[in-house]
């Protein structure tokens, strides 16, 4: 199926040689009238005598000197004007999407309505992430009522296996759950690395409070915000007390989770207990990649698709009588 958008982004990377079609235009109209007999002998040969005088050349065939040359003049000018409608990889890009992930340590990340408990539900998925992305940079912050930079930007995923065994609950000086703690960290990281790149919130819960912060924070910069819900909301623990099973944890604050989300028009995805949700983040971090890659990728010259054509046309000249008299 044709995609449409090829004709919305179809344009000349040098448009001026387009001019070029001018003087090819003048040339033939010269070279036409040239080719008409009747025109060249009708001040010596009567009106009523001329048809009868004169036998018609060969330079208004179709398949004539004068029209490859009529065909060719603007395929030359097309060709050098350089058509282009799609982009190339930027020589400067990195292989894969830039990812800052921010995880809760919480006293609330000890629940184990996700067995073991949430924070190691959250290792698991995390190293799985990362054994997803290949060597993408990522980078680990830990966070309660304070952020701070655990391992930063680094394209060796057995780092991250290292560091995020050491991670505890209660590991960090501060108590709470202050997610917008990690905002100016990831600006930070993801500056040194002179692009953007995409936020992983990794948590159960915010305070009423983030909300208004990230939504200021997504005005000033274009780093995707995804938020990865740990835990089980209010329903699905009176689920498992109705099934006969230990429900007793704190419940997901998922609308506080999505209201950070939405405030920076991110994205949230809460666990599952297969690979959809791993799945589903990993497809958004690498669609952010490819369009703020957009603008530092070249656009193609497609005027190189027109050269065989060209060829072929140029080839007929080696025919014998191929000849245009100027």
């Amino acid at each position: 199926m044709f995609d449409w958008s090829v004709l919305l982004q179809f344009h000349f990377l040098r448009p001026f040689w387009l001019f070029l079609v001018v003087p090819f235009a003048i040339l033939s109209v010269l070279q036409w009238r040239r080719s008409d007999l009747g025109r060249q002998w009708e001040p010596v040969i009567a009106a009523h005598l001329l048809p009868s005088m004169i036998v018609p050349g060969s330079q208004r065939r179709l398949f004539s000197p004068l029209w490859v040359s009529i065909i060719l003049g603007p395929l030359l000018a097309i060709a050098v004007a350089g058509p282009s409608w799609e982009r190339g990889d930027s020589p400067f890009a990195q292989d894969s999407a830039t990812l800052i992930i921010a995880i809760d340590l919480s006293a609330s990340m000890n629940e184990s309505d996700l067995q073991p408990s949430r924070l190691q539900r959250a290792r698991d998925k995390i190293l799985k992430l990362a054994e997803a992305r290949g060597d993408a940079y990522t980078a680990l912050v830990a966070y309660s009522g304070t952020a701070h930079t655990v391992l930063p930007l680094s394209n060796d995923s057995n780092m991250l296996l290292h560091y995020l065994d050491a991670l505890s609950v209660g590991m960090l000086p501060r108590r709470g759950k202050a997610p917008e703690s990690v905002l100016p960290i990831a600006d930070t990281l993801l500056a040194a690395r002179g692009n953007g790149g995409s936020l992983l919130i990794v948590s159960d819960g915010a305070s009423d409070q983030s909300a208004a912060v990230f939504a200021d924070w997504a005005k000033q910069n274009d780093t995707q915000l995804l938020v990865w819900g740990m835990g089980k909301t209010q329903e699905q623990l009176d689920q498992d007390t109705a099934r006969g099973l230990n429900a007793r944890a704190q419940p997901l604050q998922e609308a506080q989770l999505r209201n950070i989300s939405k405030a920076a028009n991110g994205h949230y995805e809460r666990v599952s207990v297969d690979d959809d949700d791993l799945r589903n983040l990993l497809r958004r971090i690498n669609r952010h990649y490819r369009l703020s890659e957009d603008s530092a990728r070249p656009w193609l010259d497609g005027g190189i698709y027109l050269l065989p054509l060209i060829m072929l046309f140029f080839l007929l000249w080696f025919r014998t009588g191929w000849v245009l008299r100027w």
